[in-house]
């Protein structure tokens, strides 16, 4: 097999790999930023809040 050959299965072969990936298997969409409610931030702000309570360290007892 000549070289020229061997290059044109290559790109074929890539092409087809391509076209297989992006029609042939299910699409994911990535989540949008920003859609959500109104009190998600408020919500997400809350949450930390008490997860920082149990994460802060502890003063020494007396």
């Amino acid at each position: 097999m000549s070289k020229r050959a061997l290059v044109l299965v290559v790109i074929v072969a890539i092409g087809v790999g391509v076209a297989i990936g992006y029609y042939g298997l299910p699409q994911r969409h990535a989540p949008t930023i920003g859609t959500g409610a109104i009190g998600s931030q408020e919500d997400a702000a809350k949450a930390a809040s008490r997860a920082m309570t149990f994460t802060q360290p502890k003063a020494p007892a007396p």
